[in-house]
């Protein structure tokens, strides 16, 4: 069972000065459709932005009908922030509860260092999403220079 768990800002989403309303951006529906090819059996938001961010993220990139609601976590529905172990423990542990079968395997994509140290702590599959991929520390799992590689990457490997 394969789980992916999407950061959301420099990862699903990035930033730069020319775009401010990420809500209502133009969205071509590539992301969506690429996500749609991937072996996944369940997709997670985890960010360190509110819920709402998350949910106005997921709903504009149309994975509003992949990615349920119960299934985004912020800072407002999760005690702790990334890249505190406490925050990803309560992740691990709904996720546990709601999916009781031991081979599972998650994969975490984010785009910053110290959030995938914590997350190969608990065992998870770290994805580092950055214009700086190629510089990988060897304890990253995975590098790419954005989310459109990552995923075509990984509909070929699962």
């Amino acid at each position: 069972m394969n789980i992916f768990i999407f950061d959301v800002d420099d990862t699903l989403i990035l930033h730069n000065q020319e775009t401010n309303d990420y809500y209502n951006t133009y969205n071509d529906g590539e992301l969506s459709k690429l996500v749609k090819t991937i072996n996944v059996d369940h997709i997670y938001i985890y960010t360190n932005g509110t819920y709402s961010h998350g949910y106005g993220i997921v709903k504009n990139l149309l994975l509003n009908n992949i990615i349920p609601v119960n299934n985004i976590f912020g800072r407002d529905n999760n005690k702790y922030m990334k890249p505190d172990i406490r925050s990803y423990n309560n992740i691990n542990e709904i996720i546990n509860n709601r999916i009781s079968n031991k081979t599972k395997k998650i994969y975490f994509f984010d785009d910053l260092i110290e959030n995938l140290v914590t997350a190969k702590q608990i065992g998870w599959k770290t994805i580092w999403i950055s214009p700086d991929f190629v510089d990988k520390p060897y304890y990253i799992d995975y590098a790419f220079p954005n989310i459109f590689q990552a995923l075509m990457y990984f509909t070929e490997m699962i």
